[in-house]
């Protein structure tokens, strides 16, 4: 039979082990979050393709592209020309 003592001392074992679970799951949780949002940005701090609504340059760009009206060799070079010069 557990006395008064031990069963306090169990109790509270199991609230530093949840805490540590938590802390780890925590920890986990921001190392995945902050990878991805590194991961979504290039070198000269311009943003991954499908996040450059800020530029209106590429946004015609890929507007003319999604149109037909130029080809994906033309809107690689042009692309390539505009994050060669930002």
């Amino acid at each position: 039979m557990m006395d008064g003592m031990t069963a306090g001392m169990g109790i509270w074992m199991l609230l530093v082990v949840l805490t540590v679970v938590a802390v780890l799951v925590l920890a986990t949780l921001g190392s995945v979050w902050f990878y991805r949002r590194l991961r979504g940005r290039q070198p000269d701090g311009a943003t991954v393709t499908g996040r450059d609504d800020e530029d209106p340059a590429r946004r015609k760009l890929r507007e003319r592209f999604a149109a037909g009206e130029i080809d994906e060799q033309e809107y690689e070079s042009r692309l390539s020309a505009l994050t060669h010069w930002r």
